[in-house]
């Protein structure tokens, strides 16, 4: 079984979460099963795409190359997948209406409709990268939403990651007219199961003198960028501290800088400067994250928009307690977790002195993590889908 994998084509640059869901699928499917091949091209007309069984597409709200490929794909008979990827457009609305930093912000107060924005976006990005211009103009003709609705309709089967997800489908593009079937988010379990608190504690050290094997950690991970809320999430956590039973905790930033908001970078820089209880230590490798998550604390993941929030699946099975916010991630964490509304710095601190003063065992989520989300778990899931897709079209 030979699959092509498409998606946009600035998928590494900048890389995203479909990028990191593109390249764990593949891995894991070609080690679950040998015989399936996967490429991965980013042409909108695949000049080999006779030498494959099943066109697999991912993300269908950057949708410039994406509809081009969906059409290619179909115009030669081409089973088609899609991996939706998609945010509730409620969630980013609230985003773009309350979150905006630099030109963005002058930006949303001439052009108040999302799909135009939207599409405003990608003619941006088409002057950086050629190959964007002529499925940006197409997609100025045709209309963003009105793409994204045909792809769902082109489409053989439609995955998700929640049920929820698969309603937003259908509330925000108003079609109901496909199929979807659910394949799950995945952890690297090896590397986030019983991680080791040693090799954080000493770069820490060694970084700040500063011993946390003695200190309760509030931990986010992310770029920091508007999207993830870092500045609300430092509010809260003033807050915090004039309560008594919150002491003796720290918080910590990882993740690398976005170029894309710098006066919003410029504020985070500053409170970390002004605060000696609060740390950015950057970007860091998979396995040096895993010590950092498994820290005495709590995870906290105010975003203002994810599809299930794949960060806070990690950091519970390394074993903190997670503080996140959306509807998808509850079906994944249940009563696990403990949730806020990222608009406001009051619900983010009462959601962290909840998680402070629990006393639920969260063993019980994470064996379930173990059990059910897996990056072998959404593997065999997918290659489900493809079976009963080719055994359909014989």
């Amino acid at each position: 079984m030979k699959i092509l994998f498409q998606s946009r084509v600035d998928l590494y640059n900048p890389r995203g979460g479909d990028t990191f869901q593109i390249e764990k699928t593949k891995s894991a499917i070609e080690k679950l099963d040998p015989n399936i091949k996967i490429d991965i091209s980013l042409n909108v007309h695949e000049k080999n795409i006779s030498d494959y069984d099943i066109v697999h597409l991912f993300n269908i709200d950057w949708v410039c190359e994406t509809y081009m490929q969906a059409k290619f794909a179909k115009d030669h008979h081409k089973p088609l997948v899609i991996s939706a990827i998609h945010h509730s457009y409620k969630e980013v609305l609230d985003f773009e209406n309350f979150a905006r930093y630099d030109i963005r912000r002058i930006y949303n107060l001439i052009v108040k409709s999302q799909p135009l924005r939207d599409v405003g976006k990608n003619v941006y990005r088409s002057f950086f990268n050629r190959k964007k211009l002529y499925p940006t103009i197409l997609q100025v003709l045709m209309g963003i939403r009105n793409q994204q609705r045909k792809i769902l309709r082109m489409s053989d089967i439609v995955l998700v990651q929640t049920k929820q997800e698969s309603k937003d489908l259908i509330t925000d593009f108003g079609v109901s007219d496909f199929k979807s079937e659910l394949v799950v988010n995945g952890v690297d379990a090896d590397i986030f199961n019983n991680a080791s608190r040693s090799p954080f504690q000493k770069f820490f050290m060694e970084k700040y003198s500063v011993d946390i094997s003695k200190k309760k950690v509030l931990l986010n991970v992310g770029r920091v960028e508007p999207r993830k809320n870092q500045l609300n999430l430092i509010k809260a956590f003033e807050m915090l501290k004039e309560s008594q039973s919150f002491d003796g905790y720290i918080l910590i930033f990882v993740g690398v800088l976005s170029e894309r908001s710098p006066e919003y970078i410029y504020r985070f820089n500053s409170e970390i400067k002004n605060h000696e209880d609060i740390f950015y230590v950057g970007a860091l490798p998979q396995q040096m994250l895993a010590s950092a998550m498994s820290q005495d604390g709590i995870y906290v993941h105010p975003s203002w928009f994810e599809t299930t929030g794949l960060v806070s699946l990690e950091a519970t099975l390394a074993g903190m307690t997670p503080v996140v916010s959306g509807d998808r991630v509850k079906e994944y964490l249940g009563d696990y977790g403990y949730y806020c509304d990222p608009k406001s710095p009051e619900s983010i601190k009462n959601a962290i002195l909840k998680a402070s003063e629990s006393s639920k065992n969260t063993d019980v989520l994470r064996k379930r993590i173990l059990r059910e989300f897996t990056w072998d778990n959404a593997a065999l899931q997918t290659i489900f889908v493809y079976k009963s897709l080719l055994s359909k079209s014989k």
